[in-house]
C-alpha cells in the first residue's frame, strides 16, 4: 500500500513523544467533535497545552494537521487489529474475521473520539483529500485479508469459485457496518450492539460469521 505522508515538520518530529501526542490527542477530539471545517485551531493548542504560533511551526495549516491526524489513526487501527490476531493459532478463516471484528470493538472502546473522526471524514463531504484518506482503509482491507483468504481456499474452507476481490469487499462492507453499528445506536439498522454485555455481542457477532460462512463455505458450492 502506498504510505500517505502527511506533511509535519521536522520540529513536530522532534518534540518529546508527550508532547506530540498532546497535540495529536486535542486535534482529534476537535475534528472528532465539529468536523474539519468547523475545528478550531484555537481550541486545539487551548486544549494541547500550547502556544498557538507554535502550531503552524509543526505544520503548514490546518489541513496538514489533519492529515496527519488521520495517518495517526489509520497506523492505530493497524497496529490494534495485527496485534490482535497476528500471534493467534486460528481455527480457520472465520476465526481470523471473528478476530477483526473483536479488535474494532476494543479499538472503538479505547479510541471512541478517533472512531468519531473516522465518521466525520466518511459522511462529510468537505474535508480536504477525503477520497484519498477513505481509500487508504480501503486498501489496508485489501492487503489485509487478501492473503489469508487466498490460503483459505487452498484448505478447502472458502469457496474457490467466489472472487477474491467480491469477497473482501463483502467482508469490509459487513465489517464495517457492524462497528458503526456498534458505536452509533442509529446506526446499527435495530441490532442494538452498542452497551451489550460481551457474551451478548459475541453471540451477535457469532450470527454474522455464521451467515458469512453459510455463504462462503465449500459445502454451499451446488456440488
Amino acid at each position: 500500500m502506498e504510505k500517505f505522508a502527511a506533511p509535519h515538520t521536522a520540529t513536530f518530529a522532534n518534540l518529546p513523544p508527550d508532547k506530540q501526542q498532546r497535540v495529536v490527542a486535542a486535534a482529534i477530539n476537535e475534528f472528532a467533535a465539529n468536523g474539519y471545517q468547523r475545528a478550531s485551531l484555537n481550541t486545539i493548542v487551548k486544549e494541547a497545552g500550547i502556544a498557538k504560533g507554535s502550531v503552524y511551526q509543526y505544520f503548514t495549516n490546518k489541513e496538514a494537521l489533519f492529515l496527519y491526524v488521520f495517518e495517526q489513526f489509520s497506523l492505530a487501527v493497524k497496529r490494534k487489529v495485527k496485534a490482535q490476531v497476528g500471534s493467534k493459532t486460528r481455527r480457520d478463516f472465520f476465526d481470523h474475521v471473528r478476530d477483526v471484528l473483536l479488535a474494532g470493538i476494543a479499538f472503538i472502546d479505547a479510541n471512541p473520539q478517533a472512531f468519531e473522526l473516522y465518521l466525520k471524514i466518511l459522511f462529510e463531504q468537505e474535508v480536504p483529500q477525503r477520497e484519498h484518506l477513505v481509500n487508504q482503509l480501503r486498501l489496508f482491507s485489501a492487503e489485509y485479508f487478501t492473503p489469508f483468504l487466498d490460503e483459505a481456499k487452498e484448505r478447502g474452507e472458502i469457496r474457490r469459485d467466489v472472487d477474491s476481490a467480491t469477497v473482501v469487499f463483502l467482508l469490509d462492507a459487513v465489517i464495517e457496518r457492524f462497528l458503526q453499528g456498534y458505536a452509533k445506536p442509529y446506526l446499527d439498522s435495530g441490532l442494538k450492539m452498542a452497551g451489550k454485555k460481551r457474551q451478548q455481542l459475541l453471540k451477535g457477532i457469532g450470527a454474522v460469521i455464521a451467515i458469512l460462512r453459510d455463504g462462503l463455505a465449500p459445502e454451499h458450492d451446488g456440488a
